[in-house]
């Protein structure tokens, strides 16, 4: 039974990662695995070995104990076990940083072990945890290292390098290790080829720091009449022409206010997007006929190479079906444009998971016309008052995401504005802003563990793709506060609310 030894591994961090963090677990009948945590873990175990590698500083620290935590570890492997899930061997830190042991992550020393031990080849294993130290540790050692948004992972994300590939959830992460023959597989492809395939007219989908984006060369008008047809766009509602540095926007507008170099110093590249009067040459299907162009630079580094090896602006809404829940990972856009017309650049989640804040400076006052990864109190920071629009012209927005339904899910959805209360039917799905002491018989998405607005935002959309997915009768949303990011979380769930079914107004 599981003799033969397989060269490669997957290195699980334990808390936040296979099993809720609720600090320095000591009892194991409080242990709460992920719900997706024993098939992710079947996945991986077809070709890997299992080792869990965990930090227990609680022991350093005085706040459990050795016996406590091989409790807590003998209980969860025989959990495991008994789902046909074996771990090959589970390592434990229980020293505090300061001690500057040899096993404690970031240093690779379990790992090395293993390698040693059970000849695993390092270069073709993966470390999987919610901390930076767990990346940090797969690749002191010639390992592969993925960043979970379980757990801490949202806390913990600025400290972590662009480059690195973040996902929402193990399967996410099961799914990419194992590249798991999915419908659409075929279409995705490395950078290079997507820039060849947007120089030639093409469509590519791509990660951004928000969404992901459905993108063509901005000065191919045809390449964009795609974009509007796979997405069943309407052709009134503009795109952002995206780019890699401030030279390329030379390209797009003649016209940069100083107050539009302010804002680029302050946040480019990064989730904002910039309103300016645009050039004769941009084509009016890019612009939906307005004489203004919406420009960003995205910060995702895969999206930056590829603009810049495809050497044009690249028109890009959201890669989802038209009025959709937006994609935050190559597997959304595949489930909701299917499998053609299009290549595909996976690079795991998008880490601020709402669309870019959109403010015009082609008006007499700055004007902010979609909120986003921005707020307004940042930019009024940099550039001073900005007003808001009282109303869209529902057939000739500005920009995108201006219209008053969007982002819904299939599954009717409503909006309470009462407090979260005990749901006693198990067909209704409960999408709540933090933990909540109520009972549910239906299913409950959180989308902040520790009530954080921003790591909300990063939860949002796969939260509620989740919800959809379940085949339940309704939704109920409740809002976030109005405080960082919980502006443009709140715009999201009440378009989606009046989108949901065709619906223009719900609430509960």
């Amino acid at each position: 039974m599981h003799e033969t030894i397989k060269s490669q591994a997957v290195f699980l961090d334990r808390d936040g990662t296979i099993i809720h963090d609720v600090g320095y677990l000591k009892d194991p009948e409080k242990i709460r695995l992920f719900d997706d945590c024993i098939d992710s873990l079947r996945k991986l175990q077809k070709d890997h070995e299992l080792f869990v590698v965990t930090n227990q500083s609680g022991v350093a620290k005085g706040l459990t104990t050795e016996a406590e935590v091989r409790a807590v570890n003998s209980r969860l492997d025989l959990i495991l076990r008994e789902a046909g899930i074996y771990i090959r061997e589970w390592y434990v830190c229980i020293h505090n940083k300061e001690d500057d042991c040899e096993c404690r992550k970031p240093k690779p020393y379990f790992l090395l072990k293993a390698s040693e031990d059970f000849g695993i080849n390092l270069k073709h294993s993966w470390m999987l945890g919610d901390h930076p130290s767990d990346v940090e540790t797969a690749f002191a050692c010639g390992a592969k290292g993925i960043y979970l948004l379980t757990g801490h992972g949202a806390k913990h994300l600025d400290e972590l390098g662009s480059e690195i590939s973040v996902f929402h959830t193990l399967t996410d992460a099961a799914r990419f290790i194992m590249q798991e023959s999915l419908p659409g597989k075929a279409n995705f492809c490395s950078i290079s080829d997507g820039a060849e395939i947007i120089r030639q007219g093409g469509l590519v989908a791509f990660p951004t720091e928000t969404v992901y984006g459905l993108g063509a060369d901005v000065f191919n008008p045809a390449a964009v009449e795609n974009i509007f047809r796979l997405k069943g766009r309407p052709l009134f509602n503009p795109l952002i022409a995206h780019i890699p540095d401030r030279k390329m926007i030379e390209r797009l507008t003649d016209d940069i206010p100083e107050s539009a170099g302010k804002l680029m110093d302050a946040f480019w590249p990064g989730p904002l997007t910039i309103v300016f009067n645009k050039k004769a040459g941009v084509p009016d299907i890019v612009t939906g006929g307005n004489s203004t162009v919406a420009v960003r630079m995205p910060s995702h580094p895969l999206a930056l190479e590829l603009i810049r090896l495809a050497d044009t602006p690249v028109a890009a809404p959201s890669a989802n079906a038209f009025g959709r829940t937006s994609p935050t990972t190559a597997f959304h856009v595949i489930e909701q444009l299917g499998t053609e017309g299009y290549g595909i650049i996976d690079g795991g989640a998008s880490r601020v998971g709402v669309e870019s804040t959109v403010i015009s400076l082609a008006h007499e006052r700055p004007l902010l016309l979609r909120p986003g990864g921005i707020s307004k109190d940042q930019i009024e920071a940099v550039i001073g008052p900005v007003s808001i629009p009282e109303k869209t012209v529902i057939d000739h927005p500005e920009a995108p995401g201006m219209l008053e339904s969007h982002y819904s899910p299939v599954t009717p959805m409503f909006l309470s504005a009462a407090q979260p209360s005990d749901n006693e039917d198990p067909e209704t799905g409960l999408l709540l802003f933090k933990p909540e002491d109520i009972r549910s018989t239906g299913p409950v998405e959180i989308l902040s563990t520790s009530a954080d607005t921003e790591e909300a935002a990063i939860n949002l959309y796969a939260a509620m793709r989740r919800l959809d997915s379940r085949n339940l009768k309704r939704i109920i949303a409740y809002l976030v506060p109005e405080t960082g990011a919980g502006h443009a979380v709140n715009d999201r769930i009440k378009k989606a609310v009046r989108g949901s079914s065709g619906n223009s107004n719900r609430t509960d």
